[in-house]
């Protein structure tokens, strides 16, 4: 009887982490609904003064924004594809994370510096008035400027983990423009956001959603 009773109670486990890994997968396959208030943003089109002046931005410089959320598992499952672009990039750009949170203390900066050690600036955006002014509406999200105008904007890479060499889009994007060359013309799956989308929107996670963070924890 006790071997039974086990049996249905580990069963009833693996069932259920298997529902929440099925809901995640499921979730972050969708596109992310873009929100009523969004400003759509192209290639080409300038970037406001007070964004740049948020941001630290001065004399043209060529600049990544990367957009991340901690309570978002693709944002950590793309962390290491973004320090990586630091890594190899840095002598040519000025990275700058803008950490997408509603807690208005300095800790989720704190956190994310003490984690990856990057090494750049980081700005938290709790009313997402960044990510809005950048046509942002999910994590994880790129944004490239050159010459104060929006060079690229849109996703990492069509997979989860980044592991697809010929969407890299924020990284094929990033080495035309320190080499001086056009911003390239992405397919539409480059631009359209999958992700989570940002607190600042009103988005909360699922308690699926938050228990499935702990167990990437």
């Amino acid at each position: 009887m006790r071997i039974t009773i086990a049996i249905i109670f580990i069963l009833s486990i693996l069932t259920t982490i298997g529902f929440i890994f099925w809901n995640q997968e499921w979730k972050f396959s969708k596109p992310t609904p873009k929100p009523e208030n969004l400003i759509e943003i192209e290639s080409g089109d300038s970037v406001s003064a007070s964004v740049l002046k948020a941001l630290g931005v001065q004399n043209e410089e060529d600049v990544f924004v990367h957009f991340y959320n901690y309570d978002c598992p693709c944002s950590r499952f793309n962390i290491k594809e973004f320090k990586d672009l630091t890594i190899q990039y840095s002598d040519k750009v000025k990275f700058i994370a803008v950490l997408e949170s509603i807690d208005k203390s300095p800790k989720e900066i704190k956190e994310f510096r003490e984690k990856y050690d990057l090494g750049i600036r980081l700005h938290l955006d709790t009313s997402g008035e960044i990510a809005n002014q950048l046509g942002i509406y999910s994590t994880p999200q790129a944004v490239l400027i050159k010459n104060n105008v929006i060079y690229f904007s849109g996703n990492y890479n069509k997979a989860r983990f980044c592991t697809t060499q010929n969407t890299k889009f924020a990284s094929i994007a990033l080495q035309a423009m320190t080499t001086g060359k056009e911003a390239p013309v992405f397919p539409e799956l480059a631009t359209i956001a999958y992700g989570c989308e940002l607190p600042a929107n009103g988005n909360d996670l699922t308690r699926i959603d938050k228990f499935f963070n702990f167990l990437e924890k």
